[in-house]
């Protein structure tokens, strides 16, 4: 195997792989596009094929490679403005399950032929109905269409050998001895780095050269603006941001976060004996002991002090947000503790919600972002890093073909929010 860090490409978060990936997928269909028009050219040997090649996303357990990768065949229907019949579908194999290349090549059945005579019978292999030539031709059958597709082959180091062997054929000719890749489907690994809490096989060179690489890894702050998006119980985003650190453990992951931020998300008062027990019987359930812990602590102590962003946004009267911001970080006490921490919080969310709003946000709301980030409570470096992510937000949107009007009008509004003088001298100055 090849050695050293560049096995798995460069480390980057869920938004970087995902942008990776649909990259390639690009270029492979522009691979397929290729040989289709040079078709007569390269059957006559004049030109060679050009390959598509599979790429390898490689991470630890439950970060969300596999839901990734499924947003990615969801947004690449948007992109390519497919109707429902010949959108992008997803199909996925887990290897590690397979006992025998029987389980990879489909079993054997004999064909009778067309002759009523046994020596005209045939042995023939029939393809598993989870493979993308089986998804595919359900889908011609039932719509009388076809599609592309995303073939996901997950944690594909995890599998006895024999079958990661049996892999090779499919990573280089994109077909099996018993079945084809349907035209317009892309074939995506997932590997897991060994070192974790799992046994994972070695892929020798000439697998890993068969394949591009690229290794993802957790990072609150996607994660977080993900959550918001997908409406994730607040105290839990709340509390990724605040304790990231506790999110990568040996039971603790993103997946198993959102199970159990969806489990409580009906149970409110945190502070009642009973509630905080059965939180904690859940938590148990799915997280380490140390992450329940923590949970609770926040909920108990910090949770009542948060700012929720449509809070800031919807506020008529600013001069509460700004009484409730400057109690956190600049106590008048002297006494109380200043949470910094906790304004990292609110800002963080009140950004992420911005980039997942649904409807335009007004002037008034624009308004109250400008006055949040004036606030004497917010720290410099804050407010920098707040601007940072607005503006790289808005360059996104004003080069995205497929953003809908409603992003490009936030987009505007996000830079708009810079004509501000004191926020001009503030963010723009330190982005030079």
């Amino acid at each position: 195997m090849i050695s050293g860090e560049q096995t798995f490409g460069i480390v980057a978060n869920a938004e970087k792989v995902k942008a990776f990936a649909k990259t390639m997928i690009k270029s492979n269909q522009s691979l397929e596009s290729w040989n289709s028009e040079n078709s007569d050219t390269i059957s006559k040997g004049l030109l060679s094929n050009r390959k598509k090649v599979p790429i390898c996303i490689w991470g630890p357990h439950g970060i969300g490679k596999t839901e990734m990768l499924k947003s990615v065949a969801n947004e690449l229907t948007i992109d390519e403005e497919r109707s429902d019949d010949e959108r992008w579908l997803f199909t996925s194999i887990a290897p590690a399950q397979f006992e025998e290349m029987g389980d990879l090549l489909g079993m054997p059945s004999i064909d009778p032929g067309v002759l009523d005579d046994p020596s005209d019978d045939m042995t023939i292999l029939v393809p598993p109905e989870w493979t993308p030539y089986k998804v595919e031709q359900k889908r011609f059958e039932k719509t009388g269409k076809h599609g592309p597709g995303i073939f996901l082959i997950d944690d594909a180091n995890r599998a006895d050998i024999r079958i990661i062997s049996g892999l090779m054929q499919l990573l280089q000719d994109y077909e099996l001895a018993s079945w084809p890749m349907p035209e317009g489907w892309h074939i995506v690994l997932t590997a897991n780095p060994p070192g974790g809490e799992y046994i994972v096989k070695e892929m020798d060179d000439a697998m890993m050269t068969r394949m591009l690489h690229i290794e993802m890894r957790y990072d609150e702050k996607v994660w977080a603006r993900w959550a918001e998006g997908q409406q994730i119980d607040p105290r839990g985003i709340s509390f990724v941001l605040g304790y990231p650190e506790l999110m990568t453990g040996k039971r603790t992951t993103p997946r198993t976060l959102v199970q159990f931020f969806n489990a409580i998300e009906g149970i409110d008062d945190l502070k009642n004996r009973e509630n905080a027990d059965l939180v904690t019987t859940i938590g148990r359930a799915c997280l380490d002991p140390e992450t329940v812990a923590e949970f609770l602590q926040f909920v108990r102590n910090s949770w009542s002090k948060i700012v929720q962003p449509n809070e800031i946004l919807d506020s008529k009267i600013f001069k509460d947000i700004e009484t409730r911001m400057s109690s956190l970080v600049t106590p008048s006490d002297g006494k109380s503790v200043k949470r910094v921490d906790i304004a990292n919080i609110i800002t963080q969310r009140l950004i992420n919600k911005l980039y997942v709003m649904e409807d335009t946000f007004s002037k008034k709301q624009k308004e109250n972002v400008v006055q949040y980030l004036k606030l004497d409570a917010i720290p410099l470096d804050l407010r920098v890093a707040a601007g940072k992510d607005l503006n790289t937000f808005a360059m996104k949107v004003s080069k995205q073909k497929d953003a809908s009007a409603v992003m490009k009008k936030n987009g505007k509004m996000m830079i708009s929010i810079f004509s501000d003088p004191t926020l001009a001298k503030d963010i723009l100055g330190k982005m030079r």
